[in-house]
């Protein structure tokens, strides 16, 4: 049966197809993308567009040109150079190619689902636009005497001040312990596996192991193995693996930090050691 131009059997299985497509969705990617799209519906709202919220290129340029790239930003970044006033900050090329992303994701759902029969949005005129975008953001770069240190090896730490932060979180643990080993066994992760944030809160037991490798020299070698099935660029389940040696310096050592963090949470305290007798513990 077709109501109104649209198959509506072949709707209700695209519904069912959809439905848990967004269901596994990670939060992060749906809390980028949900507010954008409410921008663009709103945006059609005003416009009056017989065809609704359907996303269109020719829709989407104009969002772009008239309610994205050239509004001023909601709040200045701290990257931005103090002498610009909040009036003149735009959106850098890169935020607007979320808004890209996040119209073309609503495109797709529509197409889905049988409402909308346009060809994808994201066709010549809006790469062209984005590259001009680019060209933009260089050249006011460029004006501004930009710091052409930032996002590079400079805009960082050195080991000198890795070494002095992991001090300090040793020495100021005696008030609070269970606080500043958790920041300092969360430093060294990111900073030895190079683990993302997410990965470094959501991991679990389960996700670290150790096994001693033979034949390595007098001491005994015991790598620390750190492996996730889950994360921002993993949403397939892939196995990832990273490790880490002992470091003979024991206040910047991922395995000292993490052996001490452990002990505080489940041995000095009164917060009871997990039970291992059942898979979901």
């Amino acid at each position: 049966m077709r109501q109104n131009g649209i198959d509506q059997p072949r709707v209700g299985d695209a519904i069912t197809a959809v439905g848990p497509a967004s269901q596994y969705r990670p939060k992060n990617t749906a809390s980028v993308y949900e507010p954008k799209q409410e921008e663009f519906r709103e945006f059609c709202r005003r416009k009056q567009y017989c065809d609704g919220d359907t996303v269109t290129e020719d829709k989407l340029l104009l969002f772009l040109v008239e309610d994205v790239a050239n509004r001023p930003l909601k709040t200045k970044s701290p990257k931005a150079d103090d002498g610009v006033p909040q009036e003149n900050t735009r959106l850098a090329w890169r935020s607007v190619r979320c808004y890209i992303t996040a119209l073309t994701d609503l495109y797709r759902t529509q197409k889905a689902l049988g409402i909308n029969a346009h060809p994808s949005p994201r066709e010549d005129n809006v790469r062209e636009y984005l590259k001009t975008l680019q060209r933009r953001d260089a050249q006011q770069d460029k004006a501004n005497y930009a710091d052409k240190g930032r996002d590079t090896l400079l805009d960082g730490y050195n080991e000198q001040e890795f070494e002095r932060v992991c001090r300090e979180l040793w020495a100021r643990g005696a008030g609070s312990p269970e606080c500043h080993l958790r920041t300092l066994a969360d430093l060294l992760l990111g900073h030895y596996m190079l683990a993302r944030g997410g990965d470094r809160r959501n991991a679990e037991l389960s996700n670290l192991f150790t096994f001693e490798f033979a034949g390595e020299g007098p001491t005994r070698c015991m790598p620390l193995i750190f492996t996730t099935r889950a994360g921002k660029q993993n949403q397939h389940s892939r196995l990832e693996t990273a490790g880490a040696l002992r470091n003979r310096r024991p206040h910047i050592c991922l395995l000292s930090g993490l052996a001490f963090y452990l002990l505080c949470r489940w041995d000095l305290s009164n917060e009871p050691f997990p039970d291992f007798s059942q898979r979901p513990a």
